[in-house]
């Protein structure tokens, strides 16, 4: 049998390996992106023994959503170390002391007039780093300026940077161990000896890893830093079929991307905490932390609306565009409410971006010209005054077509070309596999319209109450006309916007409930006419509706 005091040494080489800290750095494996700035990270790193890991520059991640998947139990410490580094390049700061830290100098000071300069020589001391003092509670609170601030480890102070003001300190060998010497008197210094490579030292954030035996750590995450910008390009020169292809624009600004999958996230997924930052970053106080949460609350769910924002982010009020045509009800239609589409393994360094041809499909398409004429009341039923009609009120070429792709076309830019020739840029929204969509083209200034409505006298209703608010009920007629100047057959696709209850309508237009005010006490309607008008014909319409208004 082995003696004790024989296995003392063995047992104290094994404890100092697994004391020991090793340095890694995760593999990203693949980054989904979203549209909005939110990336979906994973990522993993081999543990060959029990111990710690030490992750160096961890990401800044979004709350709730940082886990660790390793089949074994393993445990996350956020510190703070002062780690020294050496620098690749010496940039000068105008700062004598720190730019000749540690070489040795001769200084040629001026005297009097008339007397012979003085020579010292030495090594330039170099000034230790300032000890950096633990983050408290109360200082953080005092301190805590804004949400989003730079990460400072002084409890977000503004720290002066360290000096011997207008002196420069020398270390010597003689009778004075430091001397300082006013810069104002140093006529020439010399370099007799360099110092040794410039280091410094810094305090960094990182992340400790306790794993407790072998095997493979993975790590998923949400982080914001990546993004991926849509576009579509739209080619009519076929009269028959269009060609639609989808290109994306990946920016990287959050770390290097080595071998890593790319994934384009298009859909509106629910991430209530997407503005608030994990705990587990330094950057971040407990009072910064419970900010970012109260501001949260008071303001509603914030990435829900910046989600929202980025895709209405090529502006209107037309969302449902796809959803609003007329027969809409095709059995081929699918989608998905959240769609990945990989762009394969990729390298993208930090600050770059890389522009990539997604996916491409043919299809039939029609020549149109859309005429959405908006609603004029509002949720009381009560005429909002308006003035001269916009330029989304106007009558625009348009074309008409079922998404080819075998994936949801997401809200973005189309730009439409012809014959080589630029015809216009609209933008698509969220379309389903076979779904319709309608993208405009140039105004169309040979289509003359017209619209108005009027209350029907003497059908008024007096006195209808509802939730304790008084109403009366008016019917109200309205009259569309279009004239077209053109020399050829055209197609009108018109859109009428209206709250109430449909009494009447000519020619069986398609209607349809909107999804705007569904909490208001007319239902709001649009309906919608698919006209041919013949070279210089002349098409009225008219329809009848009755309408809640407050008084």
């Amino acid at each position: 049998m082995m003696k004790l005091h024989s296995l003392l040494p063995l047992l104290a080489s094994v404890g100092g390996i697994y004391a020991e800290e090793m340095v890694m750095a995760p593999k990203i494996e693949s980054v989904g992106l979203f549209k909005n700035g939110l990336c979906v990270v994973r990522g993993s790193f081999e543990a060959p023994m029990a111990g710690t890991y030490r992750w160096e520059n961890p990401p800044r991640t979004v709350q709730g959503t940082f886990q660790v998947d390793a089949g074994m139990p393993v445990t996350v410490q956020s510190t703070e170390r002062a780690l020294t580094e050496a620098l690749q390049t010496e940039q000068p700061t105008g700062n004598l002391q720190s730019d000749l830290a540690g070489a040795e100098v001769r200084l040629t000071l001026s005297g009097d007039p008339g007397k012979p300069f003085t020579q010292v020589t030495g090594t330039v001391w170099a000034i230790p780093p300032r000890p950096v003092e633990p983050r408290q509670w109360e200082a953080a609170i005092s301190s805590e300026v804004s949400v989003g601030r730079a990460f400072n480890n002084n409890n977000g102070g503004n720290v002066q940077p360290m000096s011997t003001g207008a002196f420069l300190v020398l270390e010597t060998t003689g009778a004075v161990s430091r001397l300082h010497v006013a810069l104002s008197s140093i006529a020439q210094i010399e370099v007799l000896k360099p110092a040794a490579p410039h280091q410094q030292t810094k305090q960094k954030a990182l992340w400790l890893f306790q794993v407790s035996q072998p095997g493979t750590v993975h790590l998923s995450y949400l982080a914001r830093g990546a993004s991926w910008v849509p576009s579509y390009f739209v080619d009519l020169t076929d009269p028959k079929k269009l060609r639609l292809r989808q290109s994306a624009i990946v920016k990287n600004e959050l770390m290097p991307f080595a071998d890593t999958e790319l994934q384009l996230i298009s859909g509106f997924p629910n991430v209530t905490l997407g503005s608030v930052d994990s705990p587990l970053w330094q950057g971040i106080s407990l009072a910064g932390f419970f900010q970012q949460l109260s501001s949260l609350g008071r303001g509603g769910n914030v990435q829900s609306l910046m989600m929202q924002n980025t895709t209405n982010s090529y502006g209107g009020n037309r969302m449902n565009e796809g959803a609003r045509l007329p027969d809409l009800a095709e059995p081929s239609a699918s989608s998905e409410d959240l769609h990945f589409e990989s762009l394969g393994k990729r390298n993208l360094a930090a600050g770059e971006a890389l522009l990539v041809e997604v996916a491409s499909g043919d299809a039939g398409y029609e020549r149109v010209v859309e005429w959405i004429i908006p609603d004029t009341r509002d949720g009381y039923g009560r005429i909002q005054r308006r003035g001269e009609p916009t330029d989304e009120e106007q009558p625009w070429d348009a074309v008409l077509f079922k998404n080819p792709l075998k994936f949801p076309m997401t809200t973005a830019a189309a730009t439409i070309s012809q014959d080589g020739k630029f015809r216009g840029q609209s933008q698509c929204t969220w379309t389903n596999p076979g779904q319709r969509s309608c993208l405009r083209v140039t105004k169309a200034l040979s289509i003359q319209t017209d619209h108005g409505e009027t209350e029907v006298a003497g059908k008024r209703v007096e006195e209808i109450w509802m939730g304790g608010n008084r109403y009366y009920r008016a019917t109200v007629k309205g009259q569309a006309t279009v004239r077209n100047f053109r020399a050829t057959t055209t197609t009108m696709l018109m859109r009428v916007q209206f709250s109430g209850s449909l009494d009447a309508a000519e020619d069986k237009p398609t209607d349809t409930l909107r999804t705007e005010g569904v909490y208001s006490v007319n239902p709001r309607h649009e309906l919608e006419w698919k006209l041919t008008l013949e070279p210089n014909a002349e098409k009225t319409v008219t329809y009848e509706y009755n309408v809640l208004v407050g008084n």
